[in-house]
């Protein structure tokens, strides 16, 4: 039989005694005072007592005195209520010691009863009207984050873990009957480990059988130099929350001064220490125990976060507990990490001993990657699963992300991903990275990133700082370090770094992971760089050279919160062609606010050309077409982005190449010289193209000569001997010249046959539109306006924003371009080259048969220097010959001077025309033109590469021609 608790009878006989002594001190003090109320009315009695009595109530409740009061009589506790009936009793045998305090009162000034009671209103009214005062409404904020708290609802189970956690507390209930039982929770952070103890809680609460849940965790007080102290008042607060049992505290006090031996103090320079009583531990444990069995109550200790402490601190709290843990009404859970506990020193060995040694029973936690995946892909969007601290709207624009995530914890490598996103507190994380890129602000769907090299690059940021900072120094501002691929020239395939095995070598398993998932060119499968598809160059984070910054564009997301403008990424374009698969006519495509700038355009005839192979025959037919009447609204003037006039001939001719030919409205007709003829009827105008045949469309009057630059580009890019790589072209213009002429053979061949009938027809429509009704090119090239030259803007408005791009372009520009199209398109028709690699001339042929006699040169010749330059026809011809000289100027470097400039030569003053034709012109003009020129020394020619003046340049070209003058007529030399 244990001794009583003498201090807990004499508290509550205290107790008994004070409440007397108040009742007659506030007796007496009011008796005085009521003589002051007998002229009040009953009503103003009655209600003063009852505010009185209201306001002492409603300040007991809010207090909760009444669970208190409910708990001590449930306990049945007759004796304490005796005693606290003897304190009353004592304080009526001490009225004959008290009689001077109470006649004191009952003679003092009346005012002292109301002041009182008002001192008492107020300091019960202020906490009350405190309480019940309205809050200012705050502004309902929507939280941008997720926070990482533990769940306290069923409702709240996003991993499904009720089932488990509810089959835990029973097992627990179940086990009364052992004597300190001690369950271990095993689990990685991350796991939800004190969700899961929540849960268990909750069940433990509601059960039956009465259980006082105690939670205690070291983490917060792991630096307090008395932990058993600290550990015996939580569980005391504990108990007195839940059940009356006034006998607990000073045995568990008692207890707590055993365990920590004596106590030593100084006083007046004397040295004192006090020893423990000499009760046992197990006797005062008995104590302890006693008293909770007289409760009835199961006490479930729940140590948390014990994995969080350093090791010594561990086992320090492991020692602690384990002096408790002999009360057989106590159940123990111990919340840990036994890999983090044991680590790799000895003191985390030690904790691991002690674990074996403490811990009864051990569950493991674990989390299927199954249940986080099913969380990604449709899980959060139940509103039961509480990350509604996040907009629905947004969850819904990492949607694409988080269902890539899901995808790989579905994948065969889901076990390498685990350790960096196996748990909900990684998955928060991770989301957490994402809102803070603001990646739900741009469209993922239009940009080039990969979706799983984003989420690679991600968890390297989030996990291996600094393996992501020096890829993030290497990467950006231009440089390509160890971890970008790349391909020598030459090269079948591409290839890592020599630096950068190593650097896998050294890093951990995941870090190294995570690296080979994202660079690694045998994980990657970039065996053949051929094949590969456009996109692919286009997003995958390994390419990082050249025109394919893409590994940078992912660090600047990640770091900078940047995202590119649709307009530099592969995916709008895609997206585009996409759109014109499914039936969208282009030209609505390149009216679109998307393309407002002739760069875009450039990119999607790139990117349409690219992915042509397969074109049904309506889209490619609107393609041609689209192309076609596309040339007069782009610039010719090379200048920052712009320029895409010339591109886009190389554009059409691919195009013509792969889809202009074999197709119908479903699949694509075989390879065969009777297939891709088509491409010859598509430029000559025949069969179903009659009317519509790209000489005519290209080279239309109202394209002017701008039309001719082009229909000449055209023309020139056609010739096999350049090496174009368009095969299927070049046998249609053999075939459609000659049916059994070959396809394959000697390059020079079969430029010179398939280019015959094609030169024959474009002279033909130069000789109509010039020669015939004697239309001066060159007088036409100089009246074309400038803004030819800009190109035409798309109706119904101008979609390229030529005044929106603030481009200055200036007359010198302009005159250059002038210049390069008088030189380009005359040459191309005049000269009578053959093919060698750059091209066939027009000149070389006949205007019709197949002799190649140099009939069209001879024409072009008569046509350039018996009208265009003559100035016996118009004045004005002498500058237009003169400004041809000084435009075909060579640069001394090639002719031995020292001078860097540009001179006048035989051969460049000839360029396509007859050497003998230029040299009999020049006998019979050069006074004529001698005297004009004279007369305007200030002319200027501008060209791409010089400016040559009159005054300067002339004499040196004055020279040359009559060098080639005397050359060819030396008897009218001088």
């Amino acid at each position: 039989m244990k001794i009583p608790e003498f201090l807990v009878f004499a508290k509550f006989i205290a107790v008994g005694f004070l409440i007397a002594e108040v009742w007659q001190l506030s007796f007496h003090l009011a008796e005085n005072s009521y003589l002051e109320l007998h002229n009040s009315t009953l009503w103003v009695k009655i209600g003063l007592i009852l505010a009185g009595l209201l306001l002492c109530l409603t300040y007991a409740v809010k207090r909760d005195a009444l669970a208190v009061v409910t708990r001590m009589a449930c306990s049945l506790r007759i004796d304490l209520l005796i005693a606290i009936g003897i304190g009353v009793w004592i304080d009526i045998l001490a009225l004959s010691w008290l009689t001077n305090t109470h006649l004191a009162l009952k003679n003092a000034d009346p005012q002292w009863a109301p002041s009182a009671l008002f001192i008492l209103c107020a300091l019960l009214l202020s906490p009350i009207i405190q309480h019940y005062r309205p809050k200012p409404k705050r502004p309902t904020q929507q939280l941008y984050f997720i926070s990482d708290d533990e769940i306290d609802d069923p409702s709240e189970d996003m991993l499904e873990s009720e089932a488990e956690a509810k089959s835990f507390a029973e097992a627990v209930l179940k086990s009364g009957a052992h004597n300190g039982l001690v369950v271990g929770v095993d689990g990685p952070w991350g796991v939800g480990k004190t969700s899961f103890i929540n849960l268990a809680a909750r069940y433990w609460e509601r059960s039956e059988e009465k259980v006082i849940v105690c939670r205690l965790e070291p983490l917060r007080y792991a630096s307090q130099p008395d932990l058993a102290d600290r550990f015996i008042r939580e569980l005391s607060v504990a108990i007195r929350r839940k059940a009356f049992a006034p006998e607990f505290r000073p045995a568990a006090s008692r207890y707590s001064r055993l365990i920590k031996g004596k106590a030593e103090f100084s006083f007046l320079g004397f040295r004192l220490s006090l020893e423990p009583s000499q009760e046992t531990a197990d006797e005062l444990l008995d104590d302890l125990d006693e008293v909770l069995r007289s409760i009835g109550h199961r006490v479930i200790i729940v140590i948390d976060d014990l994995d969080r402490l350093d090791a010594t601190t561990t086992n320090n709290v492991l020692f602690t507990a384990r002096r408790t843990f002999k009360l057989s009404q106590a159940t123990y859970i111990l919340c840990y990490d036994t890999e983090i506990l044991a680590g790799n020193d000895e003191e985390g060995t030690r904790a691991r001993e002690f674990l074996e040694k403490f811990v009864t029973v051990k569950l493991s936690l674990f989390v299927d990657s199954s249940s986080i995946s099913n969380f990604l892909r449709r899980d959060w969007q139940l509103t039961e699963n509480h990350i509604n601290s996040i907009p629905s709207d947004t969850m819904w624009k990492l949607g694409s992300i988080l269902n890539e995530l899901a995808d790989i914890l579905d994948g065969e490598s889901a076990a390498k991903y685990l350790p960096l996103i196996g748990d909900m507190r990684k998955v928060k994380r991770f989301v957490n990275a994402m809102l803070l890129m603001q990646i739900e602000k741009s469209d993922l769907g239009r940009t080039d990133f990969n979706k799983r090299d984003l989420i690679n690059l991600m968890l390297l940021h989030l996990n291996y700082p600094g393996q992501f900072r020096r890829i993030y120094s290497e990467e950006t501002e231009g440089r390509s370090g160890v971890f970008s691929v790349f391909r020598e020239y030459g090269a079948p395939s591409f290839k890592n770094s020599d630096q950068f095995p190593k650097m896998l070598e050294s890093a951990q398993e995941s870090p190294s992971f995570l690296l080979k998932q994202l660079f690694d060119v045998k994980t990657l499968e970039l065996t053949s760089p051929d094949s590969l598809d456009e996109g692919i160059l286009a997003s995958r984070a390994c390419f990082n050279q050249g025109s394919h910054r893409n590994l940078e564009g992912y660090l600047k997301l990640i770091v900078r919160f940047a995202t590119p403008e649709p307009q530099e990424t592969f995916a709008l374009y895609h997206a585009a062609v996409e759109k014109v698969r499914k039936g969208t006519p282009i030209n609505s495509v390149l009216t679109s606010n998307d393309f407002r700038f002739e760069r875009t355009h450039d990119r999607f005839w790139s990117v349409l050309v690219n992915q042509s192979h397969d074109f049904t025959y309506p889209i490619a037919e609107d393609a041609i077409n689209s192309l076609v009447d596309s040339l007069p609204r782009y610039s010719l003037i090379e200048h920052s982005d712009r320029g895409l006039r010339k591109r886009a001939i190389y554009s059409l001719l691919q195009l013509l190449d792969r889809a202009g030919w074999g197709r119908t409205l479903k699949r694509r007709r075989e390879n065969s010289a009777e297939n891709v003829i088509e491409i010859a009827f598509w430029i000559f105008g025949e069969k179903h193209f009659e009317g519509k045949g790209l000489i005519q469309r290209i080279a239309s009057d109202d394209r002017g000569v701008l039309g001719w630059n082009d229909l000449m580009l055209f023309r020139l890019q056609c010739c096999a001997d350049r090496q174009g790589q368009l095969y299927n072209l070049h046998s249609a213009l053999a075939v459609h010249q000659d049916q059994n002429a070959e396809t394959s053979g000697q390059v020079s061949r079969l430029t010179l046959t398939g280019m015959r009938g094609f030169s024959q027809k474009v002279f033909e429509t130069f000789k109509r539109t010039y020669i015939d009704p004697q239309r001066n090119f060159f007088t036409e090239v100089n009246n074309t306006p400038n803004e030819d030259f800009l190109g035409r803007p798309f109706p119904p408005h101008d979609v390229l924003a030529r005044n929106g791009d603030n481009f200055i372009f200036s007359d010198q520009s302009i005159s250059a371009v002038r210049s390069a199209i008088k030189g380009f398109v005359i040459y191309q028709l005049s000269n009578n080259s053959p093919p060698k690699g750059s091209g066939v001339g027009c000149g070389l042929y006949d205007e019709s048969g197949d002799n190649d006699a140099g009939e069209i040169a001879k024409l072009m010749n008569e046509y350039v220097f018996d009208f265009c330059f003559n100035p016996d026809i118009n004045d004005d011809n002498t500058f237009l010959f003169l400004d041809y000289c000084l435009s075909n100027l060579s640069s001394s470097f090639f002719h031995g001077e020292d001078d860097d400039g540009f001179v006048a030569t035989h051969a460049s003053l000839s360029g396509g025309f007859n050497s003998k034709r230029l040299a009999q012109y020049w006998s019979q003009h050069r006074s004529v033109i001698r005297n004009q020129a004279e007369n305007t020394s200030e002319r200027l020619v501008v060209t791409h590469s010089y400016i040559a003046s009159y005054a300067d340049d002339l004499e040196g070209v004055f020279a040359v021609l009559d060098e080639m003058a005397s050359q060819t007529f030396p008897t009218l030399s001088g």
